[in-house]
């Protein structure tokens, strides 16, 4: 069956149906993968899921497919969501941009997106600097985020399930004592577990969704 990349996925509100967006993303995600730009990908040895952010970040935080991403939606993923929200080193940047760019070279090839022209025009090598310098900076960390670093640059190994419970209850023990640096909140500690609780959900089920399609 032909894949519709213009298909609605928003009700009147711009909400998105869950169950149909999901579907598109793994849809979309398996043809990028299954492309000569996602086979450049692997040969190029990126596989951070940038693309899935990509999507991901658009649906549910935009409104957007990417027939309908201009590149001012993919200004704002790219220098307000992913310094926020996603956990990860300043030195992937040029790897985001670069799978970024394959992606959108893909849209272009496959499905003659008449919008791929001028969002590939702006990921250019000031886009990988300016996100470089705007994912080092702890100001933009969201929450979640600024919890996940704090871990990370306490040695933590967040990679696996054991290491994230082993630094959560390190954090709140030292809270406890009033011996830790606490994270800057809006509001009561426990928002802080929160947040990180549904960041390490949504971690967990994008890679079980990435791991899935590859056995496809």
């Amino acid at each position: 069956m032909t894949f519709n990349i213009y298909q609605q996925m928003f009700d009147r509100d711009g909400m998105p149906f869950e169950k149909k967006a999901s579907q598109y993303q793994d849809q979309l995600l398996q043809l990028f993968e299954q492309s000569p730009e996602g086979q450049a990908l692997r040969d190029a040895g990126i596989d951070g899921n940038w693309t899935s952010l990509l999507l991901d970040f658009g649906i549910n935080y935009l409104s957007v497919t990417p027939p309908q991403m201009a590149p001012h939606h993919l200004r704002e993923i790219l220098f307000d969501l992913f310094p926020r929200k996603v956990s990860t080193s300043a030195d992937e940047a040029p790897h985001i941009i670069r799978e970024f760019q394959l992606f959108w070279q893909f849209l272009q090839r496959e499905f003659h997106l008449e919008n791929a022209a001028a969002c590939l025009s702006m990921l250019d090598e000031k886009v990988v600097s300016n996100l470089k310098r705007e994912m080092s900076n702890p100001a933009n960390f969201g929450m979640a985020k600024s919890f996940v670093m704090m871990g990370i640059e306490r040695g933590f190994d967040l990679g696996s399930e054991e290491g994230i419970h082993e630094w959560m209850v390190n954090y709140n023990a030292e809270l406890a004592a009033g011996s830790g640096q606490r994270i800057p909140l809006p509001g009561e500690e426990s928002a802080t577990v929160q947040q990180f609780r549904s960041w390490l959900t949504h971690r967990t089920t994008s890679s079980k969704r990435k791991r899935n399609r590859r056995r496809k």
